[in-house]
């Protein structure tokens, strides 16, 4: 089997021209949305890039494999492996598959896995375990200077990760391959050309924040705020926007080129291809400008895309379902044909791929555990947010928030107040799911909120609040 994971840093859904974007951003997207399966509510079980990450690779929710945020406390993942001395190898009757993670269960199974990131420069042991080989594109040569000064962060482009991807691909010589490709773009700092942004100057600006809301922001002392950011004025705003635009369309661009080269080897066909982001970016909705630090869907939803194999059924279009990332690792293992790890927590997609009309799950739930820690449930209608630590948005965010999304796809209007009957029984059912998902006597993002997340504690000697 092949399959090929493209994994696209802070891509929110709505930005994506396949989606219904008014700008035309994602060309070599919009064509994998056309061959398969788009679901329109996708949403990463825990955010931002490690959590995310975790929750993918293992087939389980941060509150099972105990990646709930960033720093000392993401190092490790829940599995025995880190919770006993013993030294052993695997035997016949393989006692550590239950908590195989992707990589691991082609690995085991004869696959090849390769995979092409610079994600390990965050140090999480976990993600590059166990690949027959992991390549970390090489730095540009330019001289990377940005508001935080010299650049020692993610910063590798699209073009090398595609660079390194095509010469994997062509060492496999048509062999069966698990190829996991993350492309940094477009996270910030963005690095596109004057030109580059240009041809997204135009288009409709999103109607929030408004101007009155925007002014509000400004009064603020947080991280990632008007004030800190630059932006003074809807005008700001709309260049903000269109940089990051600029960088979709780059990353878009050399994806294009990976997509090529499978037609241009007869390889597309063959491929189960599945696109998706680590999470979204937010652009001051909700008060914060370019950054990623909520369970609002800016941050938490984002595209998914799966473009089965020739010769296996599918319905082609768009979905809503409800789904989270957690689902993949059970999807691409019921196209390989092998039986999930039992602890993996996600439902394969592939009835749905394949019928429209399939019966599916009626509500999700998903974490964010970087700047604040909040757990939300989403069903149909409805979306709690329960914050169990404000990060630094003190005197903020309310412990709960409510929020219509069938009248309020924005979320600006909490209703919890006029609901209290749907915030009791939103707030139970996370429970119930709580209970049911964690491994474990202690909840990781009640663990989180005790100790602070990881991003709050990096910056609250910075701010005196909003």
């Amino acid at each position: 089997m092949k399959v090929l994971f493209l994994d696209i840093d802070s891509l929110r859904v709505d930005h994506v021209s396949g989606y219904g974007y008014d700008r035309e951003t994602t060309p070599n997207i919009d064509t994998l949305i056309e061959d398969g399966v788009a679901f329109e509510r996708g949403y990463v079980a825990n955010s931002p890039c490690m959590p995310s990450r975790a929750a993918l690779s293992s087939g389980r929710y941060g509150i099972a494999n105990g990646v709930e945020t960033h720093g000392r406390q993401s190092q490790q993942m829940n599995r025995p492996a880190n919770q006993t001395d013993w030294a052993g190898s695997w035997t016949e009757n393989q006692p550590d598959r239950p908590w195989w993670t992707l990589p691991e269960l082609f690995f085991q199974n004869g696959v090849r896995t390769i995979g092409v990131s610079s994600f390990p420069r965050h140090p999480a042991p976990w993600f590059y375990h166990v690949w027959h080989e992991f390549v970390q594109p090489q730095e540009p040569d330019e001289d990377m200077t940005t508001e935080w000064g010299h650049v020692s962060f993610q910063t590798p482009r699209a073009e090398a990760v595609v660079d390194e991807s095509i010469d994997a691909l062509e060492r496999t010589d048509g062999r069966d391959v698990f190829l996991y490709a993350q492309f940094w773009d477009p996270h910030a700092p963005y690095n596109r050309s004057d030109d580059e942004i240009a041809r997204f100057q135009d288009g409709t600006l999103p109607p929030f924040p408004t101007a009155e809301q925007l002014d509000r922001h400004r009064t603020w002392d947080a991280v990632r705020s008007a004030t800190h950011t630059g932006i003074e004025s809807r005008d700001d705003l709309a260049d903000l926007i269109a940089a990051y635009d600029a960088e979709i369309h780059y990353a878009d661009r050399h994806v294009g080129r990976l997509l090529d080269y499978l037609r241009e080897t007869d390889q597309y066909d063959e491929f189960l291809i599945v696109l998706s982001g680590d999470h979204g970016e937010e652009f001051g909705e909700h008060g914060l400008y370019r950054e990623h630090w909520s369970t609002h869907d800016g941050t938490q939803r984002v595209p998914m895309v799966v473009k089965p194999p020739r010769d296996t059924a599918v319905d082609p279009g768009i979905r809503d379902h409800l789904v989270t990332n957690v689902d993949f690792a059970p999807t691409i293992a019921d196209y390989l044909g092998e039986p999930p790890p039992d602890r993996w927590q996600g439902r394969s997609l592939r009835p749905i791929i394949e019928s429209a009309g399939a019966d599916w799950r009626d509500a999700v739930v998903f974490d964010h555990g970087l700047y604040t820690a909040q757990r939300a449930t989403r069903t149909n209608r409805w979306k709690l947010i329960h914050t169990l630590h404000p990060g630094m948005w003190r005197g903020v965010l309310p412990d709960y928030q409510l929020y219509d999304m069938h009248a309020d796809p924005w979320e600006q209007t909490d209703v919890s107040d006029e609901y209290p009957d749907v915030v009791d029984r939103l707030e139970e059912r996370a429970t119930r799911w709580a209970d049911r998902h964690r491994e474990g006597r202690v909840d990781p993002l009640e663990r989180v909120a005790d100790h602070g997340p990881s991003g709050y504690r990096s910056f609250e000697a910075d701010f005196e609040g909003v």
